[in-house]
């Protein structure tokens, strides 16, 4: 009699635990931010133009040119730029408002009401570099992609 209810405890547990997997995105999971932040301190630039969406909003800018993109990942790693020591220090899902701390202009707001991604997550991630925040989206297999960044943040 002992086994059975064993088994039993056990599917209920490896249900509860997917179902608990299934309801946060990706791009809202500590452990998968951290994975796409490895990466693109670490990969060849054609990973880390596979991770990166298009158009791509840096600070207010909007790039839209896959030559444009490559070149600002080209010339932040020439200059020596990582999310080197990186720690997450909020993690959660865009809202109506992000778009502000971005730029507060008619241009940042279309772009994040077209293109981030229905999963969107905004990341605080504080770095050697400074703190930036970082806004998620989708997914490459199990590691989200970034849609753009902003930072370092004064104070």
């Amino acid at each position: 009699m002992k086994r059975p209810l064993r088994i039993i405890a056990t599917a209920m547990l490896v249900a509860l635990f997917a179902a608990s997997c299934a309801t946060v995105p990706v791009s809202q999971r500590d452990n998968r931010v951290e994975a796409l932040l490895t990466e693109l301190n670490t990969t060849d630039i054609t990973r880390v133009m596979e991770l990166s969406a298009r158009p791509f909003l840096l600070d207010g800018e909007i790039l839209t040119q896959e030559r444009d993109l490559r070149a600002m990942w080209l010339n932040l790693r020439d200059v020596g730029f990582t999310f080197q020591s990186a720690t997450i220090e909020e993690l959660g899902p865009v809202d109506d408002t992000t778009y502000r701390q971005f730029g507060d202009t008619m241009d940042v707001r279309v772009w994040f009401d077209r293109y981030t991604a229905k999963d969107a997550g905004l990341a605080r991630v504080s770095t050697t570099h400074g703190t930036f925040l970082i806004v998620t989206g989708d997914r490459q297999w199990r590691t989200p992609r970034i849609f753009g960044f902003t930072g370092p943040e004064e104070g």
